[in-house]
């Protein structure tokens, strides 16, 4: 009998588990790529209509590019960068490992990007246009076009008003001492304050380059981010 029962177990451990890999394997995609070149979808060549799924990670070469459609939001990788994605609600959340991605995030479907413990998400339910470059270590730089954004740090927090873009030390002590471009605030506590309100006593330094010159145009992605037409590869379980 004990045997009879060791046997039953295993057989119908055997058969769950077979059950649930492709329950699991055929979720629901979180997005589909809409352009891909010199680009990887976890370690295998990317190309258009393939079906992106929560915990992905997409990368690209110097000279690739990829777009990935998330509902009514899109996100463009540039090149050298990778990224993995996250479901969050009816959005996405980014995480940044390397490199830049330009976001436009729609209501709807709203997208965050977190890099170097730092998250960079709309301000309130709009939609926005934002880049996200990783400068170096510890230095990001935010461009914040149609809306504006909400940036944390380690428990600090800002907003960003569109039409900047902005160069931000997430450690101060690494900011350059000098006067920033004409309209830029020091990296002082004090001097930033004067160009959004930083705290006094805050470790990150803001620093206002221009405007938000780099148009979606200039990503190439204007026609991709007006059309909703795509279809689902086949291609992932």
């Amino acid at each position: 009998m004990r045997v009879f029962r060791g046997v039953l177990a295993a057989f119908l451990s055997l058969s769950l588990g077979g059950f649930l890999v492709p329950v699991r394997a055929g979720g629901k995609p979180l997005g589909l790529l809409m352009l891909a070149y010199n680009a990887r979808l976890n370690t295998s060549e990317a190309f258009a209509g393939l079906s992106v799924f929560a915990g992905e990670e997409m990368s690209t070469d110097a000279e690739g590019k990829a777009m990935v459609r998330i509902g009514g939001s899109v996100a463009t990788l540039g090149g050298d960068t990778s990224l993995t994605l996250q479901a969050k609600g009816e959005g996405a959340h980014l995480d940044l490992l390397a490199g830049s991605v330009y976001v436009t995030s729609s209501r709807e479907n709203p997208l965050e990007v977190h890099a170097e413990d730092a998250m960079v998400r709309t301000h309130g339910q709009q939609d926005v246009q934002m880049r996200v470059l990783m400068y170096g270590p510890k230095v990001l730089q935010v461009t914040a076009r149609g809306g504006n954004l909400d940036f944390s740090y380690h428990g600090e927090f800002r907003v960003l008003p569109a039409g900047q873009t902005y160069r931000i030390y997430l450690e101060s002590s690494a900011a350059p001492e000098e006067q920033g471009p004409a309209g830029a605030g020091s990296g002082s506590a004090a001097g930033s304050a004067q160009t959004g309100g930083m705290s006094m006593g805050t470790k990150v330094a803001y620093f206002i380059l221009a405007g938000a010159g780099a148009g979606v145009a200039a990503w190439g992605i204007n026609d991709v981010i007006q059309s909703n037409a795509g279809i689902e590869s086949p291609a992932k379980p």
